[in-house]
């Protein structure tokens, strides 16, 4: 079943609690230039802010919109191959993290090798207040969710939590954005938490400077 996102955990809709730190509204499409210069042949856009095509076939038309426009990060096409391997991502079992028009997250989901029912999100959505920054962000879904000491990759600050066995999501803030990570292992015998959180934070150390 494809993974879809709220704003913290990526994994199903069973375990995304975190709308509330999302903004809502009117759905703010691409520029015009934009869409000229990057549409499919069905007037979607298919490339990022720098003309990288996305690694699917995006069907909405609405999947940049004033939900997650806060930081230009694109997680479907800056994220290396290197950084994927890392953690035995196959990179051949990208997804759209959506799966529906005009959702905050905006994002892509991969399965692990050989694992076709774990899988990894990296998605970005807005923050409510970002003048709160990742303190707002924290408070506002502490509720649900397992919150661990924040860590620092690369003299960034990062927020780590988990929502049961076998899942952690780690948060980055770019701009008025977070940039969210999220691994759920669904192995028969699922490994601790500590093991899955310290999966995606060897992913982070390899992407985290690609993140404004």
């Amino acid at each position: 079943m494809r993974n879809v996102a709220g704003l913290l955990l990526a994994a199903s809709l069973s375990v995304l609690p975190l709308t509330a730190c999302t903004t809502t509204g009117e759905a703010e499409s691409a520029s015009p230039a934009a869409s000229l210069t990057s549409a499919g042949p069905t007037g979607i856009r298919q490339t990022d802010d720098a003309g990288a095509p996305l690694p699917f076939e995006n069907t909405f038309p609405d999947r940049w919109s004033n939900n997650n426009d806060g930081t230009p990060y694109e997680p479907c096409t800056q994220v290396s191959a290197v950084a994927l391997q890392t953690i035995d991502i196959d990179p051949s079992t990208v997804e759209d993290v959506a799966a529906s028009n005009h959702q905050t997250a905006r994002g892509c989901t991969w399965k692990f090798h050989g694992d076709r029912l774990s899988s990894m999100s990296h998605f970005v959505g807005n923050l409510l207040r970002p003048e709160a920054g990742l303190d707002g962000y924290k408070e506002l879904n502490r509720a649900g969710s397992t919150w661990f000491a924040d860590t620092e990759i690369k003299g960034r600050r990062v927020l780590s939590a988990s929502m049961g066995p076998g899942e952690c999501s780690m948060i980055v803030q770019s701009g008025d954005a977070v940039v969210v990570t999220t691994i759920v292992r669904y192995d028969a015998d699922r490994p601790p938490v500590e093991t899955v959180c310290s999966s995606v934070e060897h992913f982070l150390d390899q992407t985290i400077d690609s993140i404004p």
